[in-house]
């Protein structure tokens, strides 16, 4: 890592927790309290509850089919929930139920990663046991106590969810607040009116999992976080700041514009004057001034606010008329780029009869964005090719529950290869995954999952945009994703005709691009297409989505010359870390790269030659659990990633790594610990963005060969034990990258490396930890499986493990905190998973070619963890992370 990347990284980081804890500032009437904690679980669904939860759906939940548009919320009766007051008389739902039961835990929570594997069970979703074949595992319900002040009162409560997989109900005090379907989107409820202000309240969530939305693993539960915000009545509408910037004919240049929207909500039954003011912070910390508007709110209604903000160079006029309450501030803007990631801060203020209502901070960037037919994609006035990578939300070891933390050490490994721009595939992503990408520098396609035009799921499109409007990062959004049934050109069965599935096709994509434009004129939107091109959808959307099919770009460039384009989904290479041989049986692909739908060596250099295209996106960034491919069982997670599910790169990861950064290296695959292989020939590939790469065997040259850009160098070499060395050369004399794979002797010792060692002690904070098996000289022992045994001390705990083996199937989590072991046997639910036992359990996790992952998470106690790893047969090893005091996020008690 750059010295340079590391300071950015730095500021990034702590920029992040000090505008954590301002929504919680005591100047503010605002109160946003984190609602993770002291949580209880209970899986499988009441003894009481019959069908009074059902109700029918869709036939399919992944992909739209024409006879289906429109009726997933209509099926669903979303009102009827609250008005019925579904669920009331469920034991589980009643106050006072005795929970004490139930398993005690914090959010997030997946309880799908704590299942065992199944060769029954669905092999898209990771062979766990959990949907429609599986009843017991695929219902959870959750339960919370807190008590809320008096004082709170004629306030408005806001419950949020920020993602809850699936189909939920919550209940407060016994009354159902409502029913959401989706896994993936964000909601509220306002709990005002049910709350007990100076007493004790108890929450209640069931989730049902029952059905897939997508074909890939999901997980299960309240996955993401969950919030508590309390405002005055006459407050900020939620989601409802909007700030963006405007130059002249959108170029980065001259006079900068910052547009503020804001809507307030006047639920009193009196007229109210209000007066919004907005403070403009620049990246030092900085104020540029203010700019202010008086609304008028008449009882029981919304008002809009509507000011400008211009930042220009002091040696510049500004050359502009201001309108009433305006602001210019003479300092010029600093624009925000995957490579200088600069954020304002927006403060808006509410003041009513004198005094200040409601304040609220926003984080924004100052960017052009735009499409061009002939250069693709501009980025602040320049075309910026997109080196991106599609990705699930699934982690080793945590399955879909990512603490915030590794969301940051995962965005930070793309960036370390080169990679500039995430596409959330195919659902909307936790916030906080925005938010890094704000922090970092990593532009975002922030993507839909269900493809359709109904009120409902025009509602969820506009939450989506509503809350993800103002990151910087996000530069587009997609619609959605291979819709085969709506984007192909044949009929989706015997009754729809290929004229009307268009014909619906153009409608839905309308109607979704319509709303995207009137909640948010800055971006364009786009579906990721993989057949179709130049019929229905691509008629009306407003740039092209490519999947795949890289030789068919140049016909539809023909046919439709004007049209915007960019790779949504591109090479789809299948390897195995470290695996150099196809292997049936044992799950493996070879990670010379010859599985695969493309291959980066077929996808890159057409799309970095022809800037139309705008750059793409590769199939995938990170391994994920599910989808197997091209083996099924044993094989339980994917093996697309450029890193498998712990963030260990594979040798693919630096073709790119080669070709997306400009620093001079040299990758040599394969290992070099070939026993028994003496004297026969080993494929040795070479990765290098050096004019000519020089291979050696034990010093000895084995030839130089020139480099052809966006390509790779392949050598022959009769195995000897040694070292396989290899220099890159500028063009003339002068070494600018060099490298070496060693031959390395037998195991004798575990090494730990955490990526951090020093950690807040706010409960949430983690120190993720790369346990490698090494040899006498210290070397990494690429074939290495030892069985690791970790134990911790202190402030802190493991929260999971994991290898990156795509095909192994020992636990992620081993929840030896309270307890409870894992049974001995093949189990087929949870309650077996967890029977009780006298004794804890010791986590433990086989290294994967010489490599295995466990994840530390702090409590609020400051001190010193200590994780120690033992091995048969080798010397231990202990790591220490510095838990600090800190000040944690304000909480719900």
């Amino acid at each position: 890592m750059t010295s340079k990347f590391l300071r950015a990284v730095l500021v990034a980081v702590a920029f992040y927790f000090s505008i954590s804890k301002l929504s919680a500032s005591s100047a503010s009437p605002r109160e946003r309290l984190l609602f993770d904690f002291g949580w209880k679980f209970h899986l499988g669904d009441a003894p009481d509850a019959g069908t009074k939860f059902d109700y029918p759906e869709v036939s399919d939940l992944a992909k739209t089919h024409v006879e289906d548009i429109g009726k997933e919320g209509e099926l669903a009766n979303l009102s009827d929930a609250v008005e019925d007051n579904v669920g009331a008389g469920v034991s589980f739902v009643q106050p006072g139920f005795d929970d004490s039961g139930w398993r005690a835990l914090d959010l997030p929570h997946d309880w799908v990663v704590e299942l065992p594997f199944d060769s029954t069970a669905d092999f898209h979703h990771g062979f766990k046991p959990v949907g429609l074949d599986f009843p017991q595992n695929s219902i959870g319900w959750y339960r919370r106590e807190f008590d809320l002040p008096a004082s709170d009162k004629g306030k408005v409560l806001w419950l949020e969810f920020d993602g809850v997989y699936r189909n939920s109900l919550v209940w407060l005090n016994g009354h159902c607040l409502g029913r959401h379907l989706s896994g993936y989107t964000g909601f509220r409820y306002d709990i005002s009116q049910y709350a007990n202000y100076g007493g004790k309240n108890e929450l209640v969530v069931r989730a049902d999992a029952s059905r897939f939305e997508g074909w890939f693993y999901e997980g299960a539960g309240i996955y993401r976080h969950v919030w508590l915000e309390k405002t005055s009545p006459l407050a900020i509408a939620p989601d409802s700041v909007f700030v963006w910037n405007e130059f002249p004919n959108n170029k980065p240049e001259g006079v900068c514009a910052i547009h503020i929207q804001t809507q307030l909500r006047n639920p009193q039954t009196s007229d109210a004057k209000a007066t919004v003011g907005c403070e403009i912070i620049d990246p030092s910390g900085q104020s540029l001034g203010e700019a202010h508007r008086a609304v008028d709110l008449p009882s029981k209604t919304d008002g809009l606010a509507n000011l400008r903000f211009y930042l220009y160079s002091p040696n510049e006029p500004l050359g502009l008329a201001l309108g009433i309450g305006d602001e210019s501030s003479p300092h010029p803007p600093l624009l925000w780029s995957p490579e200088t990631p600069n954020l304002y801060k927006l403060i808006t203020t509410v003041e009513s009869d004198g005094k200040v209502v409601d304040r609220e901070e926003t984080s924004f960037g100052i960017r052009t964005i735009a499409f061009d037919a002939t250069n693709g994609f501009l980025l602040n006035g320049k075309r910026y090719q997109i080196q991106g990578t599609c990705n699930h939300q699934d982690h080793a070891g945590v399955g879909s529950a990512m603490p915030d933390a590794l969301q940051y050490f995962r965005v930070k490994k793309l960036k370390e290869m080169g990679c500039n721009a995430i596409r959330t595939s195919h659902n909307a992503p936790t916030p906080e995954l925005l938010d890094a990408c704000d922090r970092l520098g990593v532009l975002v396609m922030d993507e839909n999952r269900r493809f359709d035009d109904s009120d409902y799921e025009s509602n969820e499109l506009s939450d989506l945009i509503l809350r993800d409007r103002n990151h910087p990062s996000v530069f587009i959004w997609s619609l959605g994703n291979e819709e085969m049934y709506l984007q192909g050109t044949k009929g989706t069965n015997a009754t729809v005709t290929v004229d009307v599935a268009h014909a619906a096709a153009v409608r839905v994509v309308d109607t979704m691009q319509g709303l995207a434009h009137e909640l948010d004129p800055t971006r364009l939107c786009t579906v990721a297409m993989n057949g179709g091109w130049g019929y229905g959808i691509s008629t009306v959307i407003d740039v092209q989505g490519f999947n795949y099919r890289t030789r068919g770009i140049d016909a539809f460039r023909e046919k439709f010359p004007d049209k915007l384009a960019i790779g949504t989904e591109t090479a789809s290479t299948r390897v195995t870390r470290d695996i150099y041989t196809d292997d049936k049986m044992a799950g493996y692909v070879a990670a010379y790269g010859t599985n695969g739908i493309e291959r980066p060596w077929q996808w890159w250099p057409y799309y970095a030659t022809h800037p139309f295209t705008s750059g793409g996106f590769v199939w995938t960034g990170f391994d994920y659990r599910g989808e197997p491919t091209p083996y099924k069982w044993p094989c339980i997670s994917s093996h697309f990633g450029l890193m498998d599910t712990c963030g260990f790169p594979k040798d693919i990861y630096c073709y790119y790594q080669a070709w997306w950064t400009s620093q001079p290296m040299v990758h040599i695959m394969p290992h070099w610990n070939w026993s028994g292989k003496e004297g026969k020939n080993i494929s040795v590939r070479v990765f290098s963005n050096c004019k000519e790469v020089e291979l050696f065997l034990n010093g000895k040259s084995l030839g130089k060969q020139a480099m052809q850009p966006n390509w790779f160098l392949d050598w022959d070499v009769a195995y000897a034990p040694g070292v396989l060395s290899a220099r890159g050369y500028d063009g003339d004399s002068d070494v600018v990258a060099e490298t070496e794979v060693e031959t390395t002797g037998a195991p004798t010792a575990v090494s730990l490396e955490p990526d951090r060692t020093m950690i807040n002690a706010d409960g949430e904070d983690l120190s993720i930890i790369t346990i490698s098996i090494r040899d006498a000289q210290g070397r990494i022992v690429p074939t290495a499986s030892d069985r690791v045994h970790f134990t911790i001390q202190g402030p802190g705990k493991i929260i999971g493990v994991g290898n990156g083996d795509p095909s192994c199937h020992e636990p992620d989590k081993y929840p030896s905190q309270s307890g409870w072991q894992r049974s001995a046997f093949p189990v087929r639910h949870l309650a077996e998973l967890l029977l009780f036992h006298p004794t804890q359990s010791r986590w433990q996790r086989s290294a994967f070619c010489g490599l295995a992952q466990v994840i530390v998470q702090s409590s609020k106690d400051a001190g010193n963890i200590q994780l120690t790893a033992t091995a048969d047969g080798l010397r231990p090893a202990t790591v220490a992370i510095d838990s600090q005091a800190c000040q944690p996020r304000a909480c719900v008690p």
